[in-house]
């Protein structure tokens, strides 16, 4: 029979180590559970918010109806930050990167946002839901289409002005009568990308639109609007409102265009025709080329945000602030 050798000092030590390891798996299973329960309510909080649909607008007058619209249903964010001339606006890799990740881009798309133009069509070409508000509105066109002239001169020049900055007007939001022409496309395709019926909230913005188009209308239809402006912005807002455009320094839809001296020139013969008021300048125009003019012409230099919110918290109060500011100079 073999002797088996027993040291109970030894067995005593192991005993107690087995012990010692079982406490510390025990704490370290319960510190675990705790430690994924902490982790697991985060990640779902972090779900939460990463559930939410995002809707990116490409600049903040468009994004602020969107706002609007969707209330909390979904996070609005506006890409071109205010301040900065949408049409010149170029996208970091990070903006490219949050527009192709959007449930829905709403963006203006009558060649306004140029240096946009080669994103937006790849985040399309990529499957990228994008709302172009342009496709959904009664569209100004040049005064060479409008006129419908044919001639081969106003043909070509036409055709520059479409390879150029497009033959289309852009500056469709300066009009809450053509906000409200595409709202219910707008409703519809925003609604459906981020799983929501939003008939309710539609009705209730486009009564407001109403509402801000005809006090508007009250406003400006007790003064004689004639308009000049910084680059050729007023159109929609002069149709709707009964004003005549009598020109602008950069004649052009686009801020990038430049004026010839001749071209400021026959501004300069229209200003002292029709006796106007005021000249009006913003974003894209030097302040400085405006203030010179008007002093020129013995008229007051008048800045307008025409193309962002600039501190405005709505749609409608950037619209009645701008509307004002026009009514005082011309009154």
């Amino acid at each position: 029979m073999t002797s088996l050798n027993f040291h109970p000092t030894f067995a005593i030590s192991k005993s107690r180590k087995a012990l010692a390891a079982v406490a510390l798996g025990a704490l370290l299973t319960v510190a675990g559970c705790s430690s994924n329960e902490s982790t697991s309510s985060s990640d779902s909080l972090a779900d939460d918010g990463a559930s939410k649909p995002v809707i990116v607008v490409t600049y903040s007058t468009l994004g602020s109806i969107v706002e609007q619209l969707v209330g909390d249903a979904a996070t609005v964010t506006t890409l071109i930050p205010d301040g900065q001339d949408p049409h010149v606006f170029e996208p970091s890799a990070k903006d490219i990167e949050l527009l192709n990740n959007a449930s829905i881009v709403v963006s203006n798309g009558l060649d306004f946002e140029e240096g946009l133009e080669e994103t937006l069509e790849n985040a399309k070409t990529a499957g990228v839901n994008v709302f172009m508000a342009g496709d959904h509105i009664t569209v100004r066109k040049t005064s060479e289409e409008e006129d419908g002239h044919t001639d081969e001169a106003t043909t070509d020049t036409t055709a520059v002005k479409e390879e150029e900055h497009g033959a289309f007007d852009p500056h469709l939001w300066l009009s809450p009568a053509t906000m409200l022409e595409m709202l219910p496309e707008l409703s519809e395709a925003v609604g459906a990308a981020i799983g929501t019926d939003l008939s309710v909230q539609m009705e209730t913005l486009a009564a407001e639109l109403t509402a801000l188009d005809s006090e508007i209308q009250e406003i400006i239809g007790g003064i004689k609007c004639e308009l000049v402006s910084g680059h050729d912005e007023m159109g929609y807002f002069a149709d709707r409102y009964g004003c005549e455009v009598i020109g602008a320094i950069i004649p052009s839809f686009s801020t990038t265009s430049e004026a010839s001296a001749g071209e400021v020139a026959n501004l300069k013969a229209e200003v002292e025709t029709h006796d106007v008021k005021a000249i009006f300048t913003g974003l894209g125009t030097s302040p400085d080329v405006a203030e010179q003019l008007a002093a020129e012409l013995g008229v007051k230099a008048v800045t307008l945000s025409t193309h962002f919110l600039d501190g405005a918290k709505t749609y409608r109060e950037f619209m009645l602030r701008m509307v004002n500011e026009i009514a005082e100079a011309l009154g």
